[in-house]
Order: structure tokens, then sequence, then C-alpha cells
């Protein structure tokens, strides 16, 4: 059987996390997989879940959460995210667990489970099923570095820091100052470093994937591969390898089209937070002052609920 036929026969299960920038990679990533011959099927929470109908080339089981409304108005990712972890693991190795048993009147057969690093519940469901399991990470690689340096500070008590917008150069990981580090304004702080440690446990996993490239970061993707101990592939950027879908958690908004189609090329500022990040209005106001003293036409969005004490945003 050649290669192409003996893929068709493998199944890959891949878990997502239920946030924008999590979505479309691994969607992404399933289109890739798909159209090297594998079966998908994609497993999400009903929290934040994409139409199966805008996707018939995948399968999709959606698991119970355990949200409560409560926890989704917060818009505290961190406390999200620590939830999501300890209320699917049982839902997930449930479902994961027909998988297997339906696999017997199947052609195919489940090859691994792949999972969004901040599914991290996964791993414990595959092994118990004695399935192999690989991350993803869309963050580069840097991040992860990045992650583990304060990680390192917190535990010897140089975090929180004494001024967080200092400009004094991080030793552990330059070019960083300590500015830079991607320390979350999140909730507490200790759940924050809680998630950033199991988000950085590789525990049993057989590799990781990051929407990566060595070209842009060889250097950093050595350093983890000393940390890591398991094989790492950089194989981004993944929306550049086959036509993929999308998915928008949010109405998409054109009416900027019309105004972008006048502007000079290559003149206009892009300026967005993501999906995630929030600010106090003094931050938004400093972002406003920056832009308008840039003496450039700007195209900035503000999505509803990312300004700290406003719905509207």
């Amino acid at each position: 059987m050649d290669e192409q036929g003996q893929a068709r026969r493998r199944r890959l299960v891949l878990v997502a996390a239920p946030f924008q920038g999590h979505i479309n990679p691994l969607l992404q990533l399933s289109a890739v997989l798909h159209s090297k011959g594998f079966s998908i099927t994609i497993v999400h929470t009903q929290f934040n879940s994409p139409d199966p109908s805008n996707y018939p080339e995948f399968n999709f089981l959606f698991i119970q959460d355990g949200l409560s409304d409560h926890d989704i108005a917060s818009l505290d990712l961190t406390a999200i995210v620590l939830v999501l972890n300890d209320k699917c693991q049982l839902p997930f190795q449930e479902c994961l667990a027909r998988l297997v048993k339906e696999q017997e009147t199947r052609d195919d057969r489940i090859a691994c489970v792949i999972y969004d690093e901040l599914s991290y519940f996964s791993e414990a469901a595959a092994r118990n099923l004695k399935l192999p399991s690989i991350i993803f990470r869309t963050s580069n690689a840097n991040t992860f570095l990045a992650r583990s340096v304060i990680i390192e500070m917190y535990v010897q008590g140089r975090i929180p820091l004494a001024d967080p917008l200092s400009q004094k150069a991080v030793l552990e990981h330059p070019p960083l100052r300590q500015r830079d580090l991607p320390i979350s304004s999140f909730g507490p702080m200790k759940n924050f470093f809680k998630l950033i440690g199991n988000v950085r446990d590789v525990r049993r996993s057989s590799a990781i994937v990051y929407n990566t490239m060595d070209c842009l970061e060889g250097s950093s993707i050595a350093k983890l591969q000393q940390l890591c101990h398991v094989p790492i592939f950089a194989i981004g950027p993944i929306h550049k390898i086959v036509p993929a879908p999308s998915c928008s958690l949010l109405e998409e908004d054109t009416d900027c089209m019309s105004w972008l189609d006048r502007q000079a090329p290559n003149s206009v500022i892009y300026v967005s937070p993501g999906s995630l990040a929030s600010m106090d209005a003094k931050d938004i106001l400093e972002m406003a002052w920056g832009l308008a003293n840039s003496k450039q036409p700007f195209l900035w969005v503000v999505r509803p609920g990312s300004v700290h004490g406003s719905e509207q945003g």
C-alpha cells in the first residue's frame, strides 16, 4: 500500500482551545493534515464552539466544559482555562474511549491526539487510553522561553516586579527588558503561574509542534530542544501551506474596507490587541495619543469588553 493509502487509514484527534487565536491555527493544521490523507476529528468545548457545517471535511465532537455563566462573564482568561482543564478531562476521556471503541468497525484507526497547549487535560486522557499525544503551540518559541524565565524569577521571589515598566535587561533572556515579560493581568498572580506551569509541562507527550519557522527562531528552537527533551517541529506559518478555513467568534465588520481603499498603499497603521488582551482606559488613551502623533492614518480594532470597566470596549 502506498504512503497516501496508509495515511487514509489513520485518524487524528485534535483538541482545540476555545479562543480565537487558538481555534484558527488548529483548523489550519487540521486542513494541512487532511490534505495528506488523514481523517480528522476535532474535539471542542461547548464554549465558543465553531459551526461544524462550515467545515464538512472534519468530524466535530463537542464535550461539556463545566463553565458557569459567572466564569464566562468574568473575562478572567486564566480562571477560565484552569476551570476548563479541571472539568474537561473526564468528558474528553469518555469521548476518546468511544472513538477507540468505534474504530473496531471503521477502516481508520486513531494514530494520535494533537492538543492545543491550553488544553493540557488531553494528555492524561490520551495516556490513560494508551494513545500517543503531541502538543500544538500557536505562540512562538520565544514566548515559551520567556514563560520559562518568569517561572524561574517567580520562584526566586523576583516577581512581582518592583517596576513593571523597567527598561532593565532580563539577564536570563536577552534582549528582553523587564517591561517585555509576558506577565498576565488576568486574575490573581498565583493562578497565572499555575497556568503557565501547566502549559510549560510536556508531561509524556511525544513531540511539540510550533506555528513558527526555523529561519526566524532557529536559536530559540535549539534552546527549546535542550529544555524539552522531545522532538520539536517548526511548521509555520501554517496558513501559508494549504488553503485553510477560518473561524471568527465575533461578527466580522467590513465597513472599514471602503475607507482603506481610499488610503495610499503602505500608509495605514493597523492596531489590534487581539481576541483576549484587555487594557485600562489610561493605556487606551496613551495609545491613542501615540497614534495621533504618528500623523499616519490608522485602523484601530477595539474589541467589545477589551477596556476594563467598559462592556462595550
